[in-house]
């Protein structure tokens, strides 16, 4: 009976909590500089969030260290609702790269949901003589060695990528790093690299005005943001896959019900028109899928990234 009673007052607790909340604005932390993918979904989200939560959404940009400043920042705030992290695709594979890592993605956060994925886009310079996934794999092993590609720095999606083409398609390609996604695909548009996995929204417009080619995306089936081109696995590459997530975390030992209201608004603010349209403008799709969910795809994320890690030999930081 006691046992029984205690359960109670903790559910009646739990829902007294996410009755309550919130009862002031929310930060949404961002680990990386404005401008980027992760801040702009930041941005998409937060207005429509904040009108289903009912008190104001601002984003709180905390760049540095690829994003482990600003996840560290979120891992040591107090559990109550009011300070949330919006996890790029960067936020594991920093887990996966670092030693002695500053957080536990699965230890001290709370997944939320996952907002929005989105595939990454496979682009060429418009010198280089192919114009499909399979000429650019003859190519590279016709010419071994000779083919390089961009990213934005050691432990990146781009570069991960990267080496998940050479792991699946048994080619050898030099990776080139650079300080920011921009300045490597300037690169690839100047013809001074010969490719990237860059994300959608910033490499799309180039394709479509003739500046570089586009031959695949990297998700296991063709994007509705950008049916027209292949995946990678079905152009040759089988069970090929990388997709960019915007996963919303709290700090660990947030209570039920906080994450249960915060998921409900989130449900509400992605299937608004103008949010859809925004986040389609930017690549994605939007998500919504349960804690449960999140934390297993960030479980496989890790998985996966640490495979790459260890099979291209890239050390750790």
């Amino acid at each position: 009976m006691r046992r029984a009673f205690a359960f109670l007052l903790i559910a009646v607790s739990q829902w007294a909590i996410g009755q309550a909340y919130p009862t002031k604005p929310v930060r949404l932390v961002v680990g990386l500089a404005p401008g980027g993918a992760t801040d702009i979904m930041a941005r998409t989200l937060a207005p429509a969030l904040g009108e289903e939560l009912g008190q104001p959404v601002v984003v709180d940009n905390r760049p540095g260290a690829a994003g482990s400043i600003g996840a560290a920042t979120v891992a040591k705030a107090p559990p109550d609702g009011y300070t949330l992290f919006l996890a790029s695709s960067s936020f594991t594979s920093n887990t996966v790269l670092q030693q002695n890592g500053a957080y536990d993605p699965i230890q001290d956060f709370e997944p939320i949901t996952n907002v929005a994925s989105g595939p990454f886009l496979l682009v060429v310079r418009n010198s280089l003589p192919v114009s499909s996934v399979q000429e650019l794999i003859a190519y590279a092993k016709a010419h071994p060695g000779k083919l390089n590609y961009a990213s934005s720095g050691i432990g990146s999606t781009a570069h991960l990528t990267g080496e998940l083409l050479k792991r699946s398609a048994g080619i050898e390609m030099t990776h080139i790093v650079y300080r920011g996604a921009g300045p490597a695909l300037a690169d690839v548009l100047g013809g001074q690299v010969d490719l990237m996995f860059a994300s959608i929204v910033s490499s799309l417009h180039h394709a479509k005005n003739g500046k570089l080619k586009a031959l695949a995306v990297t998700s296991p089936k063709r994007s509705s943001v950008v049916p027209r081109f292949p995946t990678v696995a079905e152009a040759g590459v089988p069970d090929f896959e990388m997709i960019g997530y915007f996963g919303l975390l709290a700090p660990a030992r947030t209570p039920t019900a906080i994450v249960g209201t915060v998921h409900s608004a989130v449900q509400r603010a992605i299937q608004r028109r103008d949010v859809v349209e925004r986040i389609a403008a930017d690549g994605a799709e939007p998500d919504g899928c349960s804690p449960a969910e999140l934390r297993a795809l960030m479980q496989r994320d890790m998985k996966k990234l640490g495979e790459l890690v260890q099979g291209a030999n890239i050390p750790r930081q």
